[in-house]
């Protein structure tokens, strides 16, 4: 059983390394800015996730294992799985890129019980991978970029999971 204050301690690192992420981007954090935040020492965000990547790697696994969560409780269609999907994208979206031009596999879990779901949901594994071909972040980012508003996207993403699921 985990200590109250390690406990504590692990929930601020991973928060204030969540929250620095999404605003400055994985590549301008380092783990001294994340104990800092956090109200650490470097020494405790060494001792409890190894180095940076240790650190990336539970952040990606609490994320995403929130997410699953949510998606298992809430989705009943596949275009609402595929809009939740949306969101968890937008709202983590430099962890998401950074997760997609790193070799961290601390989430393959996850994204194989997410295919599965979604599979189920839209008929097929080919399906199932074409929406989220349109969901990975850099596919996002770069949407945004051309001036396409979020609300938009995700109305697409939708649509689309919605007439996959549809098709016979």
């Amino acid at each position: 059983m985990e200590r109250a204050d390690a406990a504590r301690n692990r929930a601020a690192i991973l928060a204030a390394a969540t929250r620095l992420i999404g605003e400055r981007g994985i590549d301008a954090v380092s783990v001294e800015d994340v104990a800092s935040a956090a109200g650490v020492g470097k020494g405790t965000v060494f001792r409890r996730f190894g180095d940076k990547a240790g650190l990336v790697r539970a952040v990606v696994d609490e994320t995403a294992a929130s997410w699953i969560q949510t998606a298992s409780l809430e989705c009943r269609s596949a275009g609402e799985f595929a809009g939740t999907l949306f969101d968890h994208v937008l709202a983590s979206l430099p962890l998401v890129i950074a997760v997609e031009r790193t070799t961290v596999r601390s989430c393959e879990g996850n994204f194989r019980i997410t295919v599965e779901r979604l599979a189920r949901l839209v008929g097929s594994t080919f399906k199932a991978h074409t929406v989220l071909a349109v969901l990975r972040g850099e596919h996002i980012e770069f949407l945004l970029a051309q001036g396409m508003k979020a609300a938009e996207i995700r109305a697409g993403v939708i649509s689309l999971a919605d007439t996959l699921a549809a098709e016979v």
